[in-house]
């Protein structure tokens, strides 16, 4: 397959529609940071302790160990992407926390292939609402 890249590819889980790519990469990351360790079955590790942190006042310390466990996380299950940035963008008084993050998108990077990177903007997560939206 010299030239062609291999974009992995799915389903979008809410409306069942086909995904690639980018989409794919945001819907996986989703499903990473709202899933709680030791709740999947077959699969205890997967997941993050995002869920935790978010019932804690939030302090720099607490926001810390967030920032942690998102690149932790999705350094340890998304092969596709490696984050380089992330601000804190939403904090209000009805426990609304979002985030940005970008980074670095490997199209091939579950076949250890790191060649091709491609620079992914700034995008929301909204993290009051893991597990629902994501």
């Amino acid at each position: 397959m010299v030239g062609q890249i291999r974009y992995r590819s799915g389903l979008d889980a809410r409306s069942g529609k086909p995904l690639a790519g980018a989409q794919h990469l945001m819907q996986s990351l989703g499903k990473i940071w709202g899933t709680r360790i030791d709740t999947r079955v077959m699969l205890l590790d997967f997941g993050s302790n995002l869920r935790s942190l978010l019932s804690e006042d939030l302090s720099p310390s607490i926001a810390l160990l967030i920032y942690n466990e998102l690149v932790a996380s999705a350094a340890r299950w998304e092969p596709e992407y490696a984050i380089t940035q992330i601000q804190l963008v939403t904090l209000n008084e009805h426990g609304r926390l979002g985030l940005r993050h970008g980074g670095l998108y490997y199209p091939e990077g579950r076949f250890g292939n790191f060649e091709m990177a491609i620079p992914l903007t700034l995008q929301a997560t909204p993290l009051n609402r893991l597990g629902n939206a994501a």
